[in-house]
């Protein structure tokens, strides 16, 4: 008996991933995301695939693999692709970054999603409150339907009678009753035909196991399933040098006491990193220090969704009398991820209420909730003293209506991997300049003709494994195969990795385990 596996956007690809398994009978997908490297190559953010011709540019771009599993409202009447069909009976979600659930949207609703509470939670709250982008609707989806007067075309359907329809979510833990209320409402005029939770393990297609593990997002999960060419054990993106640190060595630990035929494995870092390793003590306190430094407006910059970043700036906010101000949106989600754990950190967040003609439903539900924590951005302008605003490149337009003149800008995120994103840190540092602020984590270096951005250290920690960390992985859950994927340097498995097969997959590769 043997085991199928087969990767899209594997080795040399740095995201995207999608891992196809197949075994006695059984398919599942191993997360289904957004390979953005190979998406800028043809598109940006005012050129994107077409909603209105549904998955017919994803398929033409090699965006998504060419197989018969996608919603049958998003297929025009041209699409001429030839589609192979594969049994998929669920997908394994690891955790809520677009690069690992952003193709999800586009999938059958028929295949059911397994995933952590905290990840379905956070995903639905960034789908309620963003964009209707077909890829991205996770949670839920609005169905599309074929224009009448031009079949090739598909138009939304009407909001009136027709809802938007629930994808089923299998949990790696039991959903609060808070929780199951907030899955089953959208905010919006269009009503929600939600389907059911359940528990991930009564219901899975192959056995299985799953292990919370230690990442720039909260909810990020490994798992292994048992296949008939043996345990077949995925990562995700994960590390051991955060907050969860113990959790990961868990995963390590008793991933290994299933003797697993192959690892799957992330490789993020590798051939990127830089001398030494930051915890997020170590941001804390070299962000503290530069917050304590500054007497006018403090901006705090880091990514999306990244939770663990925004308690450590709480922390720094009530070590020197400030209170960090989010945006809208990260209340929304910050009340999601509450449903999930427990922690109300709203308690301690004003939010930034910017100038806006119309807003959303959702933005409506949210401020009216915390009507007593809004700052108008004539409150920071009266008291900059006063504030940590937790804004990104995105937000610095608001600092237009504060009139902010000085102050210190925090970055504590990535660095920039794409020319693309260099070209945003050349125009986020033009805005800094203008309200003369003062900027810590990053500066702009020259080089004849050719400006960049240099990244200091110390303000920011990975949410990836380093290379030493990922020896340590491998190691320690002793498989007999290792897979990685999300790296463009695989080769480093190849030349580092002692005492078993390294098998290197590209776009598309199958292998069969037995």
């Amino acid at each position: 008996m043997a085991a199928t596996l087969t990767v899209f956007d594997g080795a040399g690809s740095i995201g995207g991933n999608k891992i196809h398994v197949e075994s006695g009978g059984k398919g599942v997908f191993l997360d289904f995301g957004t390979n953005y490297k190979r998406m800028s190559q043809f598109y940006e953010e005012y050129l994107k695939p077409r909603s209105v011709r549904g998955i017919h540019d994803y398929i033409a771009m090699g965006l998504i693999p060419p197989l018969d599993i996608y919603r049958d409202d998003l297929f025009p009447s041209d699409l001429r692709a030839k589609l192979r069909r594969v049994r998929v009976d669920g997908l394994f979600l690891t955790h809520a970054h677009m690069d690992h659930a952003g193709c999800i949207g586009l999938l059958d609703t028929k295949i059911p999603v397994y995933a952590s509470p905290m990840t379905a939670a956070i995903l639905k709250a960034h789908q309620d409150s963003g964009k209707a982008e077909l890829p991205h609707q996770v949670a839920y989806v609005t169905p599309r339907q074929r224009s009448k007067e031009e079949k090739r075309l598909l138009e939304s359907t009407d909001w009136k009678k027709v809802n938007h329809i629930g994808r089923s979510f299998f949990l790696t833990s039991r959903p609060t009753k808070g929780f199951k209320e907030f899955w089953a409402s959208v905010p919006g005029g269009r009503a929600l035909s939600p389907k059911e939770l359940r528990e991930a393990e009564e219901e899975s297609p192959l056995p299985l196991r799953a292990w919370g593990v230690d990442h720039s997002i909260y909810g990020a999960t490994a798992y292994a399933l048992e296949t008939d060419g043996g345990w077949v054990v995925y990562t995700g993106d994960l590390r051991m040098h955060g907050a969860r640190a113990n959790e990961t060595k868990r995963f390590v630990r008793e991933a290994a006491g299933l003797d697993p035929k192959v690892l799957i494995v992330e490789g993020t870092r590798v051939g990127r990193e830089k001398v030494g390793e930051e915890s997020e003590e170590d941001v804390y306190r070299n962000c503290l220090a530069a917050v304590r430094a500054e007497e006018k407006l403090v901006v705090a910059d880091f990514q999306p969704r990244h939770f663990e970043r925004l308690d450590t700036f709480l922390r720094i906010a009530r070590d020197v009398g400030r209170r960090l101000v989010v945006t809208a949106r990260d209340a929304y989600m910050l009340e999601a991820v509450r449903l999930v754990d427990g922690v109300d950190r709203m308690n301690d967040l004003l939010i930034f209420q910017e100038l806006k003609e119309k807003k959303d439903r959702w933005e409506q539900k949210i401020l009216e909730k915390f009507k007593n924590s809004l700052v108008d951005p004539r409150d920071v302008a009266g008291d900059p003293s006063s504030y940590i605003l937790s804004f990104s490149f995105w937000d610095v337009k608001n600092l237009l209506d504060i009139g902010a003149e000085g102050g210190t800008y925090v970055y504590s995120s990535s660095e920039a991997f794409t020319e693309e994103a260099e070209f945003d840190f050349l125009r986020l540092w033009e805005w800094l300049r203008f309200f003369n602020f003062k900027v810590a984590g990053f500066r702009i270096e020259s080089s004849g003709d050719r400006r960049y951005p240099e990244f200091d250290r110390g303000y920011h920690a990975s949410g990836h494994a380093s290379p030493e960390e990922l020896l340590k992985i491998v190691e320690g859950t002793d498989p007999e195969i290792v897979i990685p994927v999300h790296t463009e340097h695989p080769e480093f498995f190849k030349e580092n990795v002692r005492g078993r097969k390294v098998r290197l997959v590209g776009n598309g590769g199958k292998i069969k385990i037995s």
